[in-house]
């Protein structure tokens, strides 16, 4: 029932009022009917909307693609244990052969192919730092494959924002999502 959803809204209460809406970076179709009424209702009212990152930004999604890269010169081979890269390379090869088979006929018929979907995914692998690939990994999964293609939550409610016309922006820069995640050292990761 909706009147018994449990809601991640809050309501600063000012004139007009504000909200804080915590999202779940997954395809938005998982979630989408679990979003409380009153949730959906106070996103429409609002005439702006902040992310947490810009995700329709061009430059933010370049700048996340670079920050996740090692230093020049470095390779992921050089950074791992020889058992652990060799496992890693092995399951990325098993996925590889896989994704063809996790791929919906829908995905297909929009002219999606594996290789494709694979290199938009875990392209230059090799030389990502550990927590990026850590990260990869873990959306390598058959539920993840066959999701592609829907946005996540965050960059769904952007765009809803962009054609209803709403003031959108970033509340966190690139660089504030980095550099916790790439000061972690190899044991946190």
């Amino acid at each position: 029932q909706q009147g018994e959803l449990n809601s991640f809204l809050w309501t600063i209460r000012r004139d007009p009022p504000a909200y804080l809406f915590g999202t779940i970076h997954v395809p938005y179709t998982r979630v989408w009917d679990f979003i409380p009424d009153n949730s959906k209702a106070a996103f429409h009212a609002s005439s702006s909307v902040y992310f947490e990152l810009d995700l329709t930004d061009p430059y933010t999604i370049s700048g996340l693609a670079s920050c996740q890269m090692l230093p020049h010169g470095e390779n992921l081979q050089d950074v791992l244990p020889r058992e652990l890269y060799r496992r890693l390379k092995r399951h990325l090869d098993y996925v590889k052969l896989m994704l063809p088979h996790w791929m919906t006929p829908d995905q297909r018929g929009k002219g999606l192919y594996a290789d494709y979907l694979f290199n938009a995914i875990a392209g230059n692998w090799e030389r990502k730092r550990p927590v990026w690939v850590m990260l990869m990994v873990n959306s390598l999964t058959e539920t993840d494959i066959r999701s592609r293609g829907v946005p996540v939550l965050d960059l769904y409610l952007a765009q809803e924002a962009e054609r209803m016309k709403k003031t959108t922006g970033a509340v966190e820069r690139v660089e504030e999502q980095c550099h916790p995640l790439n000061g972690l050292n190899f044991s946190q990761v």
